[in-house]
């Protein structure tokens, strides 16, 4: 009879337990989750290797949809990555049975003009996420400088943010704009950027964190740098560190501070996934964000045939949405080279899917 009341009484114990931990620990978002974490079908069309320089003046003052849409973007607003120069004044861990996690950061330019800025919790974003290695780089960043509680505490410190614009529903949340513009999520935050012309800072921007590779072949990804005082960015010097044995890195740069970087797999290399870095080198700083290398067995050889194509473009930006939308129908480019002042010629390659 005792072992039965003993036996009753924990599982009433182990229930409450599972019942209150919802309440005790926090839970990831749901309002707009997948436009705030970047698991949009939109997301991959936002050009994250050119950020625009704004100010929390100039998007307080964007008109805000009526209705807000649940699981779209608002084009441009939450197409673009935004930079923004202000001072981080107040900030909190969002947790408990309401929280989702974020980092909730007010931003003030000191002429009366208020927004808000939340970094997710990396462990809120999927992986296939466009924005999964930049969230987890700029969490990270800030836990270095700061630490978050449940209740808000002062910083008062300058802050550069860059992130994606998001438009979210009003509930009265401190520091919120007029027409509720955030950036959300955030990317990278810089403390304490610096303003010295002679010597600027700069961020690294890198638009995947999980890279695909099998043995015996090969993959590239473009990496870009963009100042964060808006002075002219400095000439980076471009790295991929931490691969594993079997893996090297090839660095191609296109100018504009933008560069491909290669990477080969042997046939030996081994399986697995491998976490590694992408560096960015100027003016004595070193910025880097961290990136996942997905190695794959190669396959066997079933006389597999490629079809190539070459792909030409007037700019940057053109280069970079062709690329993007080769890339969405399995193309993979193999180089590209500068044709004239601002144009470019770009090779890719697909599996033949019809032989």
């Amino acid at each position: 009879m005792n072992r039965i009341l003993i036996r009753a009484r924990s599982s009433i114990l182990i229930t409450f337990l599972l019942c209150a931990s919802t309440q005790l620990f926090a839970r990831c978002g749901v309002e707009r989750w997948s436009i705030k974490t970047g698991t949009d079908a939109a997301a991959q069309q936002i050009d994250l290797l050119n950020p625009k320089p704004t100010t929390i003046a100039q998007l307080v003052q964007l008109a805000a949809p009526q209705p807000i849409p649940k699981t779209s973007r608002v084009t441009p607003t939450e197409t673009t990555v935004w930079v923004v120069n202000a001072t981080l004044t107040d900030y909190k861990h969002e947790t408990g049975s309401r929280g989702d996690d974020d980092y909730h950061l007010v931003l003030d330019d000191g002429q009366g003009n208020t927004m808000v800025a939340e970094i997710p919790s990396p462990d809120c974003v999927q992986s296939s996420s466009p924005f999964a290695a930049q969230i987890a780089n700029a969490r990270a960043k800030f836990d270095s400088q700061l630490t978050a509680s449940s209740s808000f505490q002062s910083a008062n410190i300058p802050v550069q943010i860059t992130g994606v614009g998001m438009f979210d529903f009003a509930h009265g949340q401190r520091g919120a704009a007029p027409n509720v513009i955030e950036i959300h999520p955030v990317l990278d935050i810089v403390f304490n950027p610096s303003s010295d012309v002679n010597n600027p800072d700069f961020t690294l921007t890198v638009p995947s964190s999980t890279i695909q590779l099998a043995q015996g072949g090969s993959s590239s990804v473009m990496i870009s740098a963009s100042s964060t005082s808006g002075a002219t960015t400095p000439n980076v010097t471009f790295s991929a560190t931490g691969l594993p044995t079997g893996v090297t890195s090839h660095i191609t740069t296109l100018g504009n501070n933008k560069a491909t970087v290669s990477l080969q797999a042997s046939t030996l290399a081994p399986t697995g996934s491998f976490p590694f870095t992408f560096s960015g080198t100027a003016n004595s700083k070193t910025h880097s964000q961290a990136a996942t290398l997905n190695i794959s067995a190669a396959q066997a050889a079933t006389g597999q045939q490629w079809e190539y194509q070459i792909v030409t473009a007037a700019s940057d930006q053109e280069m970079l949405d062709k690329a993007n939308q080769l890339g969405a129908d399995d193309w993979e480019m193999v180089g590209a080279v500068r044709q004239g002042t601002n144009g470019w010629k770009a090779f890719f390659k697909r599996a033949k899917r019809d032989f």
